[in-house]
Protein backbone atom coordinates (compact mmCIF):
# COMPACT_ATOMS: atom_id res chain seq x y z
CA UNK A 1 0.00 0.00 0.00
CA UNK A 2 1.39 3.66 -1.03
CA UNK A 3 2.07 6.04 1.82
CA UNK A 4 0.40 9.43 1.25
CA UNK A 5 3.16 11.75 1.14
CA UNK A 6 3.65 13.98 4.09
CA UNK A 7 4.39 18.29 4.22
CA UNK A 8 5.25 20.38 7.17
CA UNK A 9 5.97 20.37 10.57
CA UNK A 10 3.26 19.08 11.61
CA UNK A 11 3.77 16.05 9.23
CA UNK A 12 -0.10 16.54 7.55
CA UNK A 13 -1.08 15.27 3.91
CA UNK A 14 -1.45 18.10 1.14
CA UNK A 15 -4.40 20.36 1.57
CA UNK A 16 -5.84 22.04 -1.05
CA UNK A 17 -7.91 24.36 1.40
CA UNK A 18 -4.94 25.69 3.64
CA UNK A 19 -2.04 28.19 2.42
CA UNK A 20 1.23 26.62 1.71
CA UNK A 21 5.04 27.77 1.42
CA UNK A 22 8.24 26.68 -0.56
CA UNK A 23 11.14 27.13 1.40
CA UNK A 24 13.87 28.38 -1.13
CA UNK A 25 16.93 26.17 0.63
CA UNK A 26 15.45 22.76 1.15
CA UNK A 27 12.49 23.02 -1.28
CA UNK A 28 9.96 21.49 1.76
CA UNK A 29 6.80 22.68 1.72
CA UNK A 30 5.00 24.28 5.13
CA UNK A 31 1.42 25.83 6.22
CA UNK A 32 1.82 29.20 6.80
CA UNK A 33 -0.41 29.07 10.00
CA UNK A 34 2.72 26.39 10.91
CA UNK A 35 5.12 28.72 10.77
CA UNK A 36 3.80 31.99 11.16
CA UNK A 37 3.59 33.51 7.06
CA UNK A 38 0.68 34.46 6.11
CA UNK A 39 -1.32 34.40 2.83
CA UNK A 40 -1.43 38.64 2.31
CA UNK A 41 2.39 38.61 3.05
CA UNK A 42 3.83 35.59 1.41
CA UNK A 43 4.28 38.43 -1.83
CA UNK A 44 6.41 40.33 0.41
CA UNK A 45 8.95 37.43 0.89
CA UNK A 46 12.19 37.33 -1.74
CA UNK A 47 13.34 34.43 -0.29
CA UNK A 48 11.77 32.19 2.42
CA UNK A 49 13.66 30.40 4.70
CA UNK A 50 12.14 27.57 6.84
CA UNK A 51 12.59 27.32 10.68
CA UNK A 52 15.42 24.78 10.16
CA UNK A 53 16.87 26.47 7.29
CA UNK A 54 17.13 29.58 9.00
CA UNK A 55 19.34 28.33 11.63
CA UNK A 56 21.75 27.83 8.59
CA UNK A 57 21.06 30.41 5.99
CA UNK A 58 19.67 33.32 8.40
CA UNK A 59 16.10 34.47 8.32
CA UNK A 60 14.23 35.25 4.94
CA UNK A 61 14.83 37.99 2.95
CA UNK A 62 12.01 40.08 2.12
CA UNK A 63 11.34 42.01 -1.43
CA UNK A 64 12.84 45.87 -1.38
CA UNK A 65 10.09 48.20 -1.27
CA UNK A 66 10.40 50.86 -3.47
CA UNK A 67 9.61 54.75 -2.92
CA UNK A 68 8.14 56.05 0.70
CA UNK A 69 5.43 53.20 1.17
CA UNK A 70 6.10 51.75 3.94
CA UNK A 71 3.49 50.48 6.77
CA UNK A 72 0.65 51.23 3.99
CA UNK A 73 -1.02 48.07 2.22
CA UNK A 74 -1.48 49.72 -0.87
CA UNK A 75 0.85 50.77 -3.55
CA UNK A 76 0.03 53.63 -6.13
CA UNK A 77 -1.00 52.02 -9.30
CA UNK A 78 -1.34 48.39 -7.45
CA UNK A 79 -4.71 47.12 -7.64
CA UNK A 80 -6.24 45.83 -4.32
CA UNK A 81 -5.88 42.41 -4.17
CA UNK A 82 -9.81 40.89 -3.57
CA UNK A 83 -9.90 39.54 0.06
CA UNK A 84 -7.16 41.41 1.50
CA UNK A 85 -7.87 43.00 5.08
CA UNK A 86 -7.31 46.40 2.77
CA UNK A 87 -9.88 45.42 0.09
CA UNK A 88 -12.72 44.31 3.76
CA UNK A 89 -11.25 47.75 5.07
CA UNK A 90 -12.44 49.48 2.16
CA UNK A 91 -15.74 47.64 1.35
CA UNK A 92 -17.08 48.07 5.06
CA UNK A 93 -16.39 51.56 4.72
CA UNK A 94 -18.75 51.87 1.88
CA UNK A 95 -22.22 52.48 1.90
CA UNK A 96 -24.55 51.21 -1.39
CA UNK A 97 -27.82 52.29 -2.65
CA UNK A 98 -30.94 49.54 -1.93
CA UNK A 99 -31.82 47.32 -4.25
CA UNK A 100 -35.28 48.94 -4.58
CA UNK A 101 -33.37 52.27 -5.66
CA UNK A 102 -31.44 50.28 -8.42
CA UNK A 103 -33.44 47.00 -9.99
CA UNK A 104 -36.29 47.89 -12.48
CA UNK A 105 -39.86 45.58 -11.51
CA UNK A 106 -42.33 46.13 -14.17
CA UNK A 107 -45.68 44.63 -13.94
CA UNK A 108 -46.40 41.84 -16.87
CA UNK A 109 -48.23 44.40 -19.28
CA UNK A 110 -45.23 46.70 -19.17
CA UNK A 111 -42.87 43.75 -20.01
CA UNK A 112 -43.18 44.57 -24.23
CA UNK A 113 -40.55 43.83 -26.78
CA UNK A 114 -39.22 47.58 -26.41
CA UNK A 115 -38.73 46.79 -22.88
Amino acid sequence: MASVPVYCLCRLPYDVTRFMIECDMCQDWFHGSCVGVEEEKAADIDLYHCPNCEVLHGPSIMKKRRGSSKGHDTHKGKPVKTGSPTFVRELRSRTFDSSDEVILKPTGNQLTVEF
